[in-house]
């Protein structure tokens, strides 16, 4: 057989137009060169189009580096040019909101990272702007795309924990426990100083709001352990860059949570853990362990309550698994960012109502609410209601 050219065969092309070349440019570009061989069927395909950032030099090297066709130093050049169809913002928290909704105002479909916004105004404003646009947006809340999360929320949807009572919910970091580094070698104090709270503390809250229900009141403790990092946030003087938060939460449903965030916590690396517990069961997972559930359920004999039991969710017909390795072999952090980036792109290619676990702009906006009602809290020392 004679050799024969590559096609695209039937598959839709997204054009795609990112803004940012860091460290979340670079992780949402290796999701879209990744979904076409992973996703086959579904006949998706991401095209790097153009790449954004203000510095030339840099972003020139960027977009060589990772494939993209063309590249650009102004947002409103990118966010206005015909030929894109999605948006992705990987910019600084500061830097998502004019470009987000100019997209929107243009009928892109968005991707922001989070945080939505640094202010609680910005991020209703984004999500104003995406219910008004006919794109659709989605926020980059990732951990809701690991597969043992995944199976969490399937057996709290099934009723196998019975009454949730209780969330215990870190996200610890250890990025400046050293009092000696300057603000500009810690990321949550480096420019936009936007804080750990934001950062890493949002997932943490998503979390919540993803597996327990809404969050109506919060009682928080927000905290720079070390003055000469607490600058304002660029665009939000109001918010400076904190290092730890401890705060009480108030669910809907009347479970109860304790959530801490900190970016001083010596000796933790990247560490996002949970336990729920109910009247029935609980559960728990962490970030270091991310393809092990653990869960204590109810003896399918009688009431009689089980210990801990590990479940390695890394079978095929494990929910976002089966696309992936034989059964057994372990995914990880890059993973839930292809998965989450494939559903998204799939609904704008094929006309799909959007994946119910993807986060919209209103999840964001929701998670911007919150923070600023622990800030509130911490600077009052009041209990916040919540008001989305």
């Amino acid at each position: 057989m004679a050799m024969q050219k590559v096609t695209a065969n039937g598959r839709k092309e997204i054009r795609m137009g990112v803004l940012g070349c860091g460290f979340m440019g670079k992780c949402h570009a290796n999701a879209y060169k990744k979904i076409p061989y992973i996703y086959p069927d579904a006949g998706v395909m991401p095209r790097l189009l153009v790449l954004c950032d203000k510095n030339e030099q840099i972003v020139e090297r960027e977009a060589t580096r990772y494939g993209y066709e063309e590249f650009c130093t102004d947002w409103n050049e990118m966010v206005a040019d015909e030929r894109i169809d999605v948006v992705d913002n990987c910019g600084p928290d500061p830097v998502h909101p004019d470009p987000c909704i100019a997209a929107l105002e243009n009928g892109k479909h968005v991707i922001s990272e989070k945080p939505l916004a640094v202010s609680v105004d910005d991020a209703r404003r984004m999500r104003d702007a995406a219910a008004a646009s006919s794109g659709m947006a989605m926020c980059t809340f990732n951990y809701r795309f690991m597969p043992a999360v995944q199976m969490a929320k399937e057996l709290i949807d099934a009723g196998k924990i019975g009454t949730i009572y209780q969330i215990r919910v870190n996200y610890l970091q250890m990025a400046g426990h050293d009092p000696s580094l300057g603000a500009d070698q810690c990321w949550y104090a480096a420019w936009p100083h936007s804080g750990g709270l934001q950062g890493i503390g949002s997932h943490a809250i998503d979390q919540c709001r993803f597996l327990v229900g809404e969050i109506t009141s919060v009682s928080a403790l927000v905290r720079t352990f070390n003055a000469d990092r607490a600058r304002p946030s660029a665009g939000c003087p109001e918010v400076t860059s904190d290092e730890g938060t401890a705060a009480l939460l108030d669910f809907d449903n009347g479970a109860i949570g304790v959530m801490e965030s900190s970016v001083v916590a010596t000796g933790r690396k990247n560490f996002l853990s949970w336990e729920i517990n109910g009247s029935k069961g609980s559960l728990r997972w962490d970030l270091e362990h991310p393809n092990s559930l653990f869960a204590c359920l109810e003896s399918p004999d009688g009431p009689k309550v089980e210990g801990f039991a590990e479940i390695s969710v890394t079978e095929a017909d494990h929910t976002y698994v089966g696309p992936w390795w034989p059964h057994g072999h372990n995914i990880g952090w890059e993973h839930c960012h292809i998965i989450e980036k494939f559903h998204f792109l799939d609904t704008v290619a094929n006309g799909k109502p959007m994946n119910p676990n993807n986060a919209t702009f209103e999840d964001g906006y929701r998670v911007a609410a919150i923070i600023d009602g622990m800030r509130q809290s911490s600077d009052s020392g009041k209990r916040i209601a919540i008001n989305y």
